[in-house]
């Protein structure tokens, strides 16, 4: 991580920015295909304080590709180009037969800033979600949680404002922009603490379905307890749209050993089998088609060996299909800082 700033203006501007890369192997059934994949990722970050009231921040993401998957996929480019926010803000500047370049800009945002109140506008990200996993509140931009090279998650051009009046009570209100109301997302969300519980309530238009959901964070003894439910309903009855009903719980709890156990539910009442579930897993899905299979589950078990050291183990499946994921991980910082430099 490097962080500078610059005073070309009459408050600074603050940049940050990291380098990483990210290497898979895949072999096929039968043992005969080795795929290897590479990513160089860069990601440039910058915010400007105008004043006391507004904020601009301005993020890019650039991603160098190479591997089997560029040399064997045909319109790969095109497949990354393809923005799926309002404005068209992704390019590739550089491809080849085995190398690909591609950039977008995944923040561009104003804030506004007044006590209990702020607003903002342009590509952000609105996080709605209570839940770690799959998040049937998370209408504006879900993600997806093996999509392991973006650990900022998708942005969506879009207008947000909440007004808070407490620590856990706000009106929230978010606007995904679209060619039509129909291609957009509309919602209003309610938060309040209730008998130490964190609980919200939410409605609003999601593309051509209305929408109703809520969700909750709270404990049961020492564990963590949090969960989502959505109710999908098509705006018209001629439309051939479903009614779709998904909901997700989960729990989290610290052994007395310092293990740190989680888990999650899902039934995923969009679930929708047309697509190709491969290609789906780690591309961000909809609010009401939330994972490849009707149902999953989600555990994980994980230990902080030294300050700097961590190890973890997650499985991810299904209870309907045959679908199991192993995650193990080991985590080690050689610092907290890197680096650091003022201009």
């Amino acid at each position: 991580m490097l962080i500078w700033t610059s005073s070309a203006f009459s408050q600074p501007i603050q940049f940050r920015g990291y380098v990483k890369e990210l290497g898979s192997l895949a072999i096929s059934n039968d043992l005969r295909t080795l795929k290897y994949d590479n990513i160089l990722h860069n990601r440039i970050e910058s915010t400007w304080d105008a004043s006391d009231t507004f904020e601009l921040k301005v993020d890019v993401r650039n991603r160098l590709l190479s591997g089997f998957t560029v040399r064997n996929t045909p319109f790969f480019s095109e497949f990354l180009d393809d923005d799926p926010s309002f404005l068209d803000m992704s390019w590739t500047p550089i491809e080849s037969d085995d190398h690909l370049l591609h950039s977008t800009i995944d923040r561009a945002q104003l804030s506004y800033f007044n006590g209990p109140f702020e607003a903002t506008l342009g590509r952000q990200r609105i996080n709605w979600g209570q839940t770690f996993v799959w998040s049937p509140n998370d209408l504006f931009n879900a993600y997806a949680y093996l999509d392991f090279d973006y650990e900022e998650r998708p942005g969506t051009d879009a207008f947000s404002a909440q007004y808070a009046w407490g620590f856990a009570s706000s009106m929230n209100i978010g606007y995904r922009f679209g060619d039509s109301f129909d291609e957009s997302v509309f919602a209003v969300m309610y938060r309040d603490n209730f008998k130490e519980y964190d609980i919200q309530i939410l409605a609003g238009s999601y593309f051509d379905q209305l929408m109703i959901g809520t969700g909750w964070s709270g404990y049961i003894k020492d564990a963590g307890f949090k969960g989502e439910i959505s109710y999908f309903h098509p705006k018209s009855s001629s439309e051939k749209v479903d009614r779709v009903f998904t909901a997700t719980a989960g729990f989290d709890y610290m052994l007395p050993n310092a293990v740190y156990l989680t888990g999650e539910l899902l039934y995923n009442g969009g679930f929708d089998r047309s697509g190709n579930a491969l290609a789906q897993i780690s591309q961000p899905p909809t609010a009401n088609n939330l994972f490849i299979s009707k149902t999953g589950y989600y555990l994980n078990g994980s230990f902080a060996v030294s300050p700097l050291t961590s190890v973890s183990l997650s499985t991810l499946g299904s209870f309907d299909e045959s679908i199991i994921i192993f995650i193990p991980q080991l985590s080690y910082s050689i610092s907290e800082k890197i680096g650091r430099a003022h201009v």
